[in-house]
């Protein structure tokens, strides 16, 4: 890339954000510790105080570690360490969070927000103000928005006091939620369904024989019921109503009678803080980008709520995006790397829509047959050790990969580790390859070592020195500033520790490139550092520092 290039860069001119919900937030986040100037607008005159979205996933709280948010969360929030699931009076069975591949291997439950004013404090130190009672109400493409450093967005916004300004950015990223202006403007299809079941929903304080540690969740021929503690028996209640015409809030009394005929367990309901009805939505983007602009979180998916994914998706959505276009905006990567957020989100948000509505219509099916199905099949699948890993993998978004982007590139590797793999937490020695000071081994943990800014280039395994060989610092030299790089063995010389590490990584010298969202990008043995400064020359500018 010339001077030239460089000096017309679209960098100069701010990502538009519009809409201040988790979302958005977090795009705006990420972009602006990315060195990206922002501007985050919401229509809204201030802060939602609903609680709305409850669980934060396990992935989530992985990489809200990474990024300095973990201690409040867990701080405020209750941990959920099982999903039990009851039918026709008796358990059928139980989700053991235990099993999630990771140290937060269990569901945190706060309000969402809490969780937005935590990520609300979090753009305050970062300078980042949210531009409440700020509404865009047009916008326009320019024709050659497509190449790098030319085009942008044009937008058109009305703050509180009515008065317009016409704003200028280079990308529009939007989180508007599911009516989303610029979704309908664009004449996208949301395509999906309405879910013909009405919901009863509400926060209370819950009396009885209920743990406070576990989801809990009901099947009978009355409909669908579920039980979430939140704290101080606290719980978030939510069940099938059959009064499909309501437009009052349901009662007390409502909630009470819905409990009873649902529970088994004896409980009083008691101190309703709020409730409501709600239809669900199963809707979703078949493109998470139209050129300059792109969607996220409910603007692009809607869909049931059942296993707490939504709120989680949205956010993982733009951190996949967010360092992506960090990247070009700072024409340190190629354009055509934006074209693998939809690439890599899309077959993940497809499979949630699809997974979480086919429980919802078997959870809500009037058919004997089914209800009978579940009673009968539930506690026989669940007693299994693979479904065990099967749905807490699915549930805590830790299975998520991105194996079959065309981002990934493995290289014939001995470990169970593959490109697209989300990378793995665990205690590892590890020797600082860019210090000359920082010479010594220290015990850590890989997420202690991988840097959400950049990307990170682990040498594993083989010959535990503190430097490379000559050939391959003159061959990585062009990415130097771009990489960092470290050198990793296992924690100890325990048979554990090194069965843990060569199952991962294998036993003989490999390379394993993490991506600032701490995924897989190159993956490959010993001989494959040619293969790796190709893949780096394809997507990224070697003048990169």
């Amino acid at each position: 890339m010339n001077e030239q290039d460089k000096r017309t860069t679209s960098s100069l001119r701010p990502v538009l954000i519009v809409g201040a919900g988790p979302t958005g937030m977090t795009a705006a986040m990420e972009l602006s510790r990315l060195g990206v100037p922002v501007r985050i607008v919401d229509k809204l005159l201030s802060p939602s105080t609903t609680s709305r979205a409850l669980a934060v996933q396990t992935r989530t709280l992985e990489l809200f570690e990474q990024r300095g948010l973990i201690q409040e969360i867990l701080r405020i929030g209750n941990k959920g360490t099982a999903v039990t699931i009851y039918g026709d009076g008796k358990r059928l069975g139980k989700v053991h969070l235990e099993e999630i591949k990771s140290r937060y291997n269990f569901i945190i439950l706060i309000p969402q927000s809490e969780t937005e004013r935590i990520l609300r404090e979090q753009l305050v130190r970062q300078d980042v103000e949210i531009e409440h009672g700020t509404e865009m109400i047009a916008f326009a493409q320019s024709e050659s928005s497509a190449q790098p450093g030319q085009g942008g967005v044009k937008a058109v916004l009305r703050n509180r006091e009515g008065e317009l300004e016409e704003l200028e950015a280079a990308y529009l990223i939007s989180a508007e939620g599911s009516h989303s202006l610029v979704r309908r403007t664009l004449n996208l299809q949301f395509q999906g369904k309405s879910i013909d079941q009405n919901y009863a929903l509400a926060d209370l304080h819950l009396d009885g024989d209920l743990p406070d540690d576990e989801l809990l969740l009901f099947t009978s021929a009355h409909g669908f019921m579920a039980v979430f503690p939140m704290g101080d028996r606290h719980f978030r209640f939510m069940a099938t109503d059959p009064d499909h015409h309501a437009n009052d809030e349901p009662t007390l009394e409502k909630l009470q009678n819905l409990y009873d005929q649902n529970s088994h367990i004896p409980a009083r309901l008691r101190d309703m803080t709020w409730s409501s009805r709600f239809r669900i939505n199963s809707r979703m983007l078949h493109t998470l980008r139209e050129r300059r602009i792109f969607f996220g979180g409910d603007a692009a998916h809607i869909h049931s709520p059942a296993g707490g994914q939504g709120m989680n998706t949205g956010i993982q959505d733009m951190i996949d995006l967010s360092w992506k276009l960090a990247m070009v905006w700072h024409c340190k990567a190629a354009p055509e790397l934006l074209n693998t957020y939809e690439e890599e989100r899309l077959p993940i948000i497809r499979s949630i829509v699809s997974r979480t509505e086919a429980a919802t219509d078997a959870l809500n099916s009037d058919s004997m047959i089914v209800h009978q199905l579940i009673t009968l099949l539930t506690p026989v699948f669940l007693n299994t050790h693979l479904v065990q890993q099967l749905s807490t993998g699915m549930l805590s978004e830790v299975a998520v990969n991105y194996r079959k982007s065309s981002l990934s590139q493995t290289y014939h590797i001995h470990g169970n580790l593959q490109a697209g793999d989300r990378m793995p937490d665990m205690d590892v020695l590890r020797w600082n390859l860019d210090s000359l000071s920082d010479t010594q081994p220290r015990k850590m943990r890989l997420y202690e070592i991988i840097d959400p800014s950049c990307f990170t280039l682990l040498v594993a395994g083989g010959e535990s020195t503190t430097d490379l060989p000559a050939t391959w610092k003159e061959q990585l030299g062009p990415w130097h500033g771009f990489l960092k790089l470290q050198r990793i063995a296992p924690a100890s010389t325990q048979p554990e520790a090194k069965m843990q590490f060569d199952s991962a990584f294998g036993s003989s010298q490999s390379l394993f490139l993490v991506r600032p969202d701490s995924y897989l990008g190159f993956v490959g043995n010993q001989n494959a550092l040619p293969a790796l400064t190709e893949w780096l020359g394809r997507w990224f500018s070697p003048t990169a520092s």
